[in-house]
């Protein structure tokens, strides 16, 4: 069996795990600048599209766009770990973190691989401040700003 080998098309990940880069000095932060709005999956397709929106807050208006998607196409890996209840549910859309992590490590949600150049077969994982989580492997990942 061949092993998963997720592709970011047009971005990287930022040093600080929580924001997004592309060509010509893009950048987005999706721990302050966005707020996380909408999961959707479709296994008839293996696709999984992450939604986040520009924060209302004072600290994101010189952020230029008002909607941002992570498009995953080929998905042969997708789990999400439940909320902790503790939290306030205002803390769901947060990002905590952003980083790959490897396969063997699909239960755990607790920490942050720093690994700036990973192996390709890697997940991506997704931890918000509620300490819910997502993590997925897929063939391709693709940005997809909207102003």
């Amino acid at each position: 069996m061949q092993k998963p080998a997720l592709e970011f098309l047009n971005f990287s990940l930022d040093d600080q795990y929580i924001g997004l880069e592309w060509p010509k000095n893009g950048y987005a932060d999706l721990h302050n600048n966005f707020n996380f709005t909408q999961l959707q999956y479709v296994p008839s397709e293996a696709k999984l599209i992450l939604c986040w929106t520009k924060s209302s807050g004072d600290w994101a208006k010189k952020v230029p766009w008002q909607k941002l998607e992570l498009l995953f196409s080929g998905v042969s890996y997708f789990h999400v770990k439940e909320r902790d209840a503790e939290y306030p549910i205002s803390e769901d859309d947060c990002l905590r973190d952003i980083c790959r992590a490897p396969m063997e490590a699909r239960g755990d949600f607790d920490n942050i691989w720093l690994d700036r150049n990973p192996p390709l077969d890697y997940d991506l994982q997704l931890v918000f401040q509620s300490e819910w989580g997502i993590k997925v492997n897929a063939a391709t990942v693709m940005l997809k700003l909207e102003q």
